[in-house]
């Protein structure tokens, strides 16, 4: 299966994405002309592919090298604008749209209304963030930065299909610390298990995204400006240290004294922490292990009207939108989370404190990487191998309180059983992780009826289950499931 490049640090991306202090990323936003038809967008793919080759292209061998040195790495990801305008199809033939970027989704209950979409929204809880305005976004990371100022110079010649362009620049760090002085990055997905967060397996995990993106990846950007003298104005280091989760060295409140590196802390038990750091906000340990995102943001610094400002922009990339959606919205703005008595946001980012502020974000898809260019990867129709006999059910979770829409409900935990059409149990049960996600360990007839039963619910109390019947009519089949809870009720679960 082909996957997204520019994105994991392997290969012969990983001299210039993995930590080299050389390196320098940028965000490069490209608004397309709107009236591009399709025949104008693979021409343009075409030449965009020409300028990403010279960009990447390695510098002349040295004496005793083999080959020159790696300068620079692309991540192509395309806004939910580039496939849709005014709710329309951008193109003709219409690119079929990411399952992340579908405005809503059918509900698996007859006659119950479809369930809304949405993007994960950062932008709810903090007031006066902006959307990137760009189609595209190149994240390109280089530590040759004559070549990258020809790609954007390139790029903006590439006019009328190039409308406007945009463009946020960040640094590696040098001592691995950010803005604030403490020790950052510590603790990502581990090398093994990144293939699985990160990218789109349609036979596995993301059965509802479409054929072509296969072994793709949604990128997420944010860029967000940090307050290192209200930082500082904190009354002491304990506040501090208990703002992020962490001493300036990067050890664990819970785990001082002990050696243990980031990389190597435990599991189990959760950690002892304070309830808004935002080592416990951002990062759960134990059964919520289950939805990670891979980060890698990079520090920026400006001078605007006399003063220098800092900050993070901010990029993570998973293999679906909802793993995001989950970390954000369900940990970290989440008051509830994880203690249910209401301990309030994550302390970094909580509008009320001041120490952070997120100015602008946005979310791309990545296509999966295809030698022929991006015209093959995002415009060839990709079809089913074979006649296939068999397909794989996904299934996907909403929790909802009726009478407060903004209550955040944990996914998992809810456990299913397949039956047939005779009301036999076709395969073992399974159980859905904390995105509410949950995949039919056996793969169900094609034209044949089945029942969903909800056996149970292990997390979230007095909950109403479902049971549904559908036929298997494709082989990659979604149903979206919305539970209603009863009161009184515990808003979220650890």
């Amino acid at each position: 299966m082909a996957q997204s490049k520019g994105v994991l640090p392997r290969g012969e991306d990983k001299d210039v994405l993995y930590k080299n202090p050389q390196t320098c990323g940028y965000f490069i936003g490209v608004k397309l002309d709107p009236v591009m038809d399709r025949a104008r967008l693979e021409a343009w793919f075409g030449q965009v592919d020409a300028l990403i080759a010279q960009l990447v292209d390695r510098l002349p061998p040295k004496q005793g090298q083999e080959k020159g040195d790696k300068v620079a790495a692309v991540a192509v990801g395309l806004a939910p604008s580039f496939f849709s305008l005014n709710g329309q199809p951008r193109f003709d033939p219409p690119i079929e749209l990411p399952a992340g970027f579908r405005p809503s989704v059918p509900n698996a209950a007859a006659g119950q209304p479809d369930v809304p979409n949405p993007l994960p929204n950062a932008t709810a809880p903090l007031a006066g963030v902006a959307v990137v305005d760009a189609d595209v976004l190149f994240y390109v990371a280089s530590v040759f930065e004559a070549r990258v100022n020809e790609f954007v110079s390139r790029l903006v010649t590439l006019r009328p299909d190039v409308a406007a362009v945009t463009l946020d620049r960040g640094y590696q760090r040098i001592d691995g610390t950010e803005p604030f002085g403490y020790a950052d990055g510590l603790r990502n997905i581990r090398t093994g298990e990144r293939p699985r967060f990160v990218f789109v397996h349609r036979d596995q995990r993301q059965v509802e995204e479409p054929a072509w993106a296969d072994g793709g990846t949604y990128m997420a950007f944010m860029r967000i400006r940090q307050q290192p003298d209200a930082f500082a104005a904190l009354p002491d280091d304990e506040t501090r240290n208990a703002t992020i989760g962490r001493q300036k060295d990067g050890t664990r409140l819970d785990l001082v004294g002990q050696g243990i590196d980031a990389k190597h802390e435990p599991t189990e038990p959760a950690p002892n922490l304070p309830a808004t750091s935002h080592v416990l906000k951002a990062g759960p340990r134990t059964r919520h292990d289950d939805t990670q995102i891979f980060r890698r943001g990079l520090p920026f610094m400006e001078a605007v009207d006399g003063q220098l400002r800092v900050g993070l922009n901010f990029c993570s990339f998973q293999a679906s939108l909802d793993q995001l959606d989950v970390v954000f919205n369900d940990w970290m703005m989440n008051p509830r989370f994880p203690v249910e008595q209401g301990g309030g946001a994550d302390a970094l980012l909580d509008p009320t404190k001041q120490l952070t502020m997120i100015e602008k974000v946005g979310f791309f898809f990545v296509p999966p990487h295809e030698n022929a260019g991006l015209a093959a990867s995002v415009l060839a129709q990709k079809a089913e191998h074979g006649k296939p006999e068999t397909g794989r059910l996904g299934v996907r979770k909403r929790v909802v309180d009726d009478s407060d829409s903004g209550k955040r409900f944990e996914r998992g935990g809810f456990v299913f059983q397949v039956l047939d059409s005779q009301g036999q149990p076709v395969g073992a049960q399974f159980t859905s992780d904390s995105t509410g996600r949950a995949i039919a360990p056996a793969e169900l007839n094609l034209g044949a009826t089945y029942t969903l039963q909800e056996v149970a619910s292990q997390l979230v109390q007095n909950v109403e289950l479902t049971t549904v019947p559908f036929t298997m009519d494709k082989p990659h089949k979604e149903l979206m499931l919305v539970n209603h809870v009863t009161r009184p009720n515990t808003p979220y679960s650890t």
